[in-house]
């Protein structure tokens, strides 16, 4: 209680602080950084810098000083929106009483490793004050060089209505550090930002908030987190990652975020008064709970479709004896008034396997509302839940009678949508904390995420003019061709999102007449996006073979792309280790659509997909979708995808594999036809096998025991191993070991009616 009542004080004490208006001894403008270093040097209490409304580029500004409650020392700028840091710019603070204003990041990134430090050297900053700043898509090329944008030092600090938005690279994007005595029971007050869109990782270190670290999480942090807009933070599963013990995370409003606020580590966190919005998108999340201490209270979660570590309330089992960086169980925790409206996973006893074997202890679930129309369980119970209380609960679901009744009383209210699409009732009328409009900066117009698509239609007929098109194609523009050939001088790089098309009955060939540099066709780099349909490319000149059909950029893109290829085919990649699509390393696609395409006579891996060496649980595409395609005489293997390291914090890679066919395909020794290596959600059925594999595997599924795979339907003659270390066969599994000839196993494979069915479209 002690603890709690000392909090709100330091709530009131810093709203007043924010309110206050200060008294000015004078105001320097500055325009070098020579004259800005001056006027820190020189300030006093009450002193105003000014910097003048132009680009700084390349500056490392230390603000250090000693003002006053009442006269503090403030950076600020000539005019809002105009005073830019660009390039390798960073700001340090270090002192009292200090207040900066104003300042934007953008068009660069701090190769320092972190934006804004409040620390300078030993010298941490207390009582200072930052608002009103934006960090702005301010990220390296590299998206595994890892950055912070804002580490938060010393006591008492004060980070109100700022825009942070865009970071695409690894690295949390806010910390609050514990790691000196001089930042513990810190108190720091972060209220009234706008957390803007940070799209999926594609790996751990994505946290948007993180309080502390499993080092120092039985250490007071104190720090209130209050009225912020969290607007699509989805870079992975922990949006908001408490590791510490005895803050306040309340008032909040998580739109879309594909992920959770997670009590990672530490201990009697308070999360109230938070709303939780969905969106329907598909690893949105509410609160994971671990370790103890915790009160749940008055939380709104509505339309979260996530599951297990980013479900709606996931209660986490422990490991036995933990460290403090493993997991502890969930124990003495209070979950009460709450309310949750159709969302899909609630789920006790998250994590249960060999290791986490200890289940939640001494957890109260009481007065809270359950609203599942269309669903028949309140929520899941996965291991042991003896040590759960359940009090007057109250519920809606498909009424059907509930498995688990006890505490849990049917609603005789109804409710219905309002005009903000919020669930109420008579006694309940829900309001969202705070709105987009007073969170960050008014005067700040953020960088639209989503890229405007032209309508812009080229046709063409030569290599000349596709390549002249390309150079001038906007972002959605088709590029149609009308000749029955394309004879390539060199790779086509793509910078834009576009598409290339043919619409005629046969495919247009695409190949090289001498190609002795081993060019690929086409390369998707940073900003680019691709679309192919007709095409038939032939890796074959009559000097050298092309190394790949297309490749993302050897060169780390920080953007996220998208590939479709769409009723074309690729052969004659004959040489080595080539393939028809290759994602280099620091490459992330959100989505990758092969369909109604073949695939012949290729020496390395036709489609790799897998991206990262690292055993880091890092992966190179969230989404693939492979469907009715015929792969044959390809040496290495069909494909690989890959997410290596069994880390737990993203969503992918989820692989959808149907309606195909692997013809003497992936036949070296321990070779595997298609390797499918850390694959979270999988989705296999209709393949048919005819020689390939055999000196290993058709399919080689390396998957944790929580994956989710469906397979079913295959055929599999004269082929490997189906090799997954848990069991994953379904239904319909056909493995014929008799010799049969080509012909023979095609007529079984169009008996049984399985795998792919020819194109309209041909190639050569």
């Amino acid at each position: 209680m002690k603890n709690y009542t000392i909090t709100i004080f330091c709530i009131a004490v810093l709203t007043t602080l924010g309110a206050m208006s200060f008294d000015t001894l004078k105001e320097n403008k500055v325009t070098t950084i020579d004259e800005l270093e001056q006027q820190i040097n020189n300030a006093d209490p009450g002193d105003t810098i000014i910097m003048a409304s132009q680009v700084w580029k390349d500056v490392k500004i230390k603000f250090k000083g000693k003002g006053t409650a009442d006269q503090p020392i403030v950076l600020t700028v000539e005019k809002r929106g105009e005073t830019i840091l660009a390039g390798n710019s960073s700001l340090e603070i270090g002192g009292e009483h200090l207040v900066v204003d104003g300042l934007v990041f953008r068009e660069g990134y701090a190769k320092g490793r972190v934006a804004i430090k409040f620390k300078i050297k030993d010298q941490v900053a207390k009582y200072c004050r930052m608002t009103n700043v934006v960090v702005d898509h301010y990220n390296p090329a590299d998206r595994f060089e890892k950055t912070s944008w804002v580490e938060v030092y010393g006591k008492e600090n004060e980070i109100d209505h700022c825009y942070f938005g865009g970071k695409l690279n690894a690295g949390v994007l806010m910390a609050v550090k514990l790691n000196n005595l001089e930042s513990r029971e810190n108190k720091h007050h972060i209220h009234h930002n706008h957390f803007g869109y940070r799209p999926k990782l594609g790996s751990n270190g994505g946290e948007t908030l993180r309080v502390g670290v499993s080092t120092y999480c039985n250490e007071s942090s104190q720090t209130i987190i209050e009225n912020n807009l969290f607007d699509r933070c989805s870079g992975e599963v922990e949006v908001v990652s408490i590791k510490s013990s005895e803050n306040i995370i309340k008032d909040n409003l998580f739109v879309a975020c594909d992920g959770v606020l997670a009590l990672r580590h530490g201990d009697r966190n308070v999360v109230s008064g938070n709303y939780f919005l969905g969106e329907d998108s598909k690893n949105a999340g509410g609160v994971r709970v671990i370790n103890g201490g915790h009160t749940i209270k008055n939380n709104y979660f509505q339309d979260l479709k996530g599951k297990r570590f980013f479900g709606a309330l996931p209660v986490m089992n422990g490991v036995p004896n933990s460290l403090p960086n493993r997991y502890i169980r969930a124990h003495n925790v209070n979950i009460e008034d709450n309310y949750f409206f159709n969302c899909d996973h609630i789920e006790l006893c998250v994590g249960s396997d060999r290791e986490r074997t200890q289940t939640p202890d001494h957890i109260t679930i009481q007065n809270n509302t359950f609203y599942y129309t269309d669903k028949k369980e309140v929520f899941t119970v996965l291991d042991d839940i003896s040590g759960f209380t359940f009090k007057n609960n109250k519920y809606k679901n498909d009424g059907s009678p509930l498995k688990y009744n006890k505490g849990m009383k049917p609603l005789k209210e109804s409710f219905t949508k309002n005009e903000a699409g919020l669930y109420e009732s008579k006694s309940f009328q829900p309001k969202v904390p705070v709105t987009k409009e007073v969170c960050g900066p008014s005067w700040y117009q953020a960088s639209n995420t989503v890229k405007a698509l032209s309508k812009e239609h080229y046709k063409v007929e030569d290599y000349t003019s596709l390549v002249e098109a390309v150079e001038k194609a906007q972002n959605g523009a088709v590029i149609e061709i009308t000749s029955e050939k394309i004879v390539f001088e060199d790779a086509i790089h793509l910078k834009v999102e576009l598409a290339i098309i043919n619409k005629s009955e046969n495919r247009v060939k695409l190949y090289y007449e001498n190609n002795p540099k081993q060019k690929s066709f086409f390369v998707i780099e940073n900003g680019g996006s691709l679309t192919i349909e007709g095409l038939d490319l032939n890796g074959r000149s009559q000097v050298g073979i092309a190394k790949a059909g297309i490749s993302t950029s050897k060169s780390p893109m920080i953007q996220h792309y998208n590939l479709v290829i769409d009723n074309c085919s690729f052969h004659h990649f004959e040489a080595s280790d080539y393939c028809v699509f290759r994602a280099y390393t620091s490459t992330f696609a959100d989505q990758i659509v092969i369909k109604n395409s073949e695939f012949y006579n290729i020496s390395g891996v036709a489609l790799n997909i897998n991206g990262q060496a690292e055993n880091k649980g890092r992966y190179s595409a969230e989404e693939v979708i492979i469907d009715n395609c015929k792969f044959e005489n390809v040496m290495t293997g069909a494909m690989e995808i890959t997410r290596l390291g069994n880390d737990e914090s993203t969503t992918g890679p989820y692989v959808s594999l149907t309606n195909c066919d692997f013809i003497d395909v992936g036949n070296k020794e321990l070779g595997s036809a298609v390797l499918l290596w850390g694959v979270q959600k999988l989705n296999v059925d209709q393949l048919f096998f005819f020689n390939s594999g055999r000196s290993g595997r058709t399919i080689r599924f390396e998957d944790p025991n929580w994956a989710v795979a469906n397979i079913n339907n295959i055929l599999s003659i004269e082929s490997g191993r189906f090799e997954s270390y848990y069991p994953r066969l379904g239904e319909n599994i056909t493995t014929v070991s008799s010799e049969m000839s080509k012909e023979q196993a095609l007529s079984k494979k169009k008996s049984m009616q399985i795998g792919f069915q020819e194109s309209t479209k041909k190639g050569s």
